[in-house]
């Protein structure tokens, strides 16, 4: 993240000096790393790889309830159940032979000291997804509160 454009007019010449003296604008203070990005990269990749899963039908919404915030887990329980209809119903078994989701390259963007915005690559048998998930943290816990796949 760079610092935001400052415009400022040339002081005048004050008499007797040939050159005025600007003095240069300080960059705006960023958000200062913490020693939880790991662990911020790691939920992300876990609920990305969780929330594909319970969209393919391998994985049930309540095990992810903990890490989810109440309205995002009912949007994602509707998504599922949308997609269960569309979709031809295949035993379960054939699923889990199947499973070859793998989290790829996350980044991780702190947005706020408590908010982070992380992208997660998951890679699947047959194409590549990105997952975008927003994390807040809530008492001790980084909790999803928004998630975009595509």
């Amino acid at each position: 993240m760079s610092a935001p454009l400052v415009l400022t007019r040339p002081r005048r010449a004050s008499v007797g000096t040939s050159q005025a003296v600007h003095p240069r604008p300080q960059p705006a203070a960023a958000v200062p790393p913490t020693d939880d990005a790991d662990r911020i990269e790691a939920t992300a990749k876990s609920l990305a790889i969780a929330c594909l899963e319970i969209f393919s039908g391998i994985r049930r919404s309540e095990s992810i309830a903990r890490w989810v915030d109440a309205d995002l887990l009912t949007r994602i329980d509707r998504r599922a159940q949308l997609r269960a209809e569309i979709a031809p119903a295949t035993p379960m078994r054939e699923h889990t032979a199947a499973r070859t989701l793998q989290a790829g390259h996350a980044r991780v963007c702190r947005v706020h000291a408590g908010v982070a915005e992380v992208t997660v690559m998951v890679r699947t048998a047959t194409r590549v997804r990105a997952v975008a998930i927003r994390l807040e943290l809530l008492t001790n816990r980084w909790t999803m509160t928004a998630m975009q796949t595509m």
